[in-house]
């Protein structure tokens, strides 16, 4: 049944309280503005935001990514103090801290945003593993591609190509390199034009 749920998740819950950009699909989702633009990446900047996350420690993007969602998803569902429900919004934004040699775990924070009408007074989670964070006022270099993205090699590959793209801009000492984000926007029923996001943060 909670795989039914994962998969249908973004389909069914698709009313928007704010218009953001196309590739959010509708749905609630942070505010920015593009500061450069170029063939390789965007400078983009965001307002601070609230969002509710969980910390998952894995050798694997796929299963420690997945757990986190499912922590999530239950928070959304109603593992909360209100026992509500709370519309799912986009992007699932994940934060990898990639492990410190090759026999230890990477550090993935799973986060979904949290709904405008709801930014001010996020319900508290009733689950120990899940809580209320805040991303400040931040700015980011953002790579941008498409298909089923989410997959290691890929997410390794785009952030590959951001570094080097920065490198090329002699930016290499402009961004935070102990962590970096990818954001997903789609449901696995969206087949075509997907939308995929590396960010590096800038310092």
């Amino acid at each position: 049944m909670k795989a039914i749920l994962l998969l249908s998740v973004f389909a069914v819950c698709s009313v928007a309280m704010d218009e953001g950009p196309s590739f959010c699909r509708g749905l609630d989702c942070p505010h920015f503005t593009v500061k450069k633009n170029t063939s390789d990446y965007q400078e983009r900047c965001y307002q601070e935001y609230k969002w509710v996350s969980t910390v998952v420690a894995g050798y694997t993007y796929k299963k420690a990514v997945g757990m986190g969602f499912m922590r999530l998803f239950d928070y959304i569902e109603g593992q909360n103090n209100k026992s509500a429900k709370i519309p799912m919004t986009a992007p699932v934004l994940v934060q990898i801290q990639p492990a410190q040699g090759p026999y230890c775990k990477n550090n993935f924070t799973v986060n979904f945003f949290v709904p405008f009408a709801m930014q001010e007074n996020p319900i508290p989670p009733t689950s120990k593993e899940v809580f209320v964070s805040s991303l400040p006022e931040m700015c980011a270099y953002v790579r941008t591609y498409g298909g089923f993205g989410s997959n290691t090699d890929d997410i390794l590959k785009n952030a590959a190509d951001l570094s080097e793209a920065l490198l090329k801009d002699d930016l290499q000492d402009t961004y935070h390199k102990d962590f970096y984000y990818y954001a997903g926007y789609d449901s696995p029923f969206q087949l075509f034009d997907r939308h995929n996001d590396i960010w590096f943060m800038r310092k």
